[in-house]
């Protein structure tokens, strides 16, 4: 069980959501349950056999090195979950709530950071000491790059009235309802974690 964070918005200026996004990054167990739903969406991903050939998939998972997890997970998030065929050896690797694509930063911080104006992602950016650079190019992919991929063409109508593009994560993450901080988080990071195959987070 992962520990209950309070409700609220995740972008108030204050001190104590600054406290509540430090929070999240330094929680393990907030951290395994990721690798929990990743585990699970994995199994199902080989269930359904190759996606050329229909043949059996036999694990292949691939090293990573993820900033931004506190050292107790940081072992079980050096790897990717991922398998190839035991007949035509593609490979196959299933969405992940965990990785963005290929950044080496976590998808939980790429949305924690990102967030235009907010103190508490300033003070998150600043403790994981994300150059400016980075931050600049996550706005653009969140502003500029994320509307047009198809996995957003596909559902972005599904929200009414329409996400703001400019207040991107932000705008996104407010959409989601939960009692708790870290529930909206999870929720948010299910919905976008097609992408984590589709597209590559530079």
């Amino acid at each position: 069980m992962i520990k209950p964070i309070p409700g609220g918005s995740l972008w108030l200026p204050s001190q104590e959501t600054t406290q509540v996004c430090h929070a999240i990054v330094q929680e393990p167990a907030f951290f395994r349950f990721l690798t929990q739903i990743d585990e699970e969406l994995a199994a199902a991903t080989r269930l359904q056999g190759c996606r050329s050939c229909g043949g059996g998939l036999h694990v292949a998972n691939y090293p990573r090195k993820p900033r931004g997890c506190p050292v107790a997970a940081r072992e079980e998030y050096s790897r990717r979950l991922s398998f190839t065929c035991g007949r035509c050896d593609l490979r196959t690797t299933s969405v992940s709530v965990r990785f963005a694509g290929r950044r080496v930063y976590l998808a939980v911080v790429l949305m924690l950071v990102s967030a235009p104006g907010s103190a508490s992602a300033r003070a998150l950016r600043d403790r994981l000491r994300i150059a400016a650079v980075t931050l600049k190019r996550w706005r653009r992919w969140w502003c500029e790059i994320f509307p047009l991929t198809r996995f957003w063409q596909s559902v972005g109508e599904r929200f009414m009235p329409p996400v703001t593009i400019g207040c991107l994560p932000q705008s996104l993450l407010e959409r989601f309802e939960a009692s708790t901080m870290t529930d909206r988080l999870v929720q948010a990071l299910r919905f976008i974690a097609p992408l984590s195959t589709r597209v590559v987070v530079r």
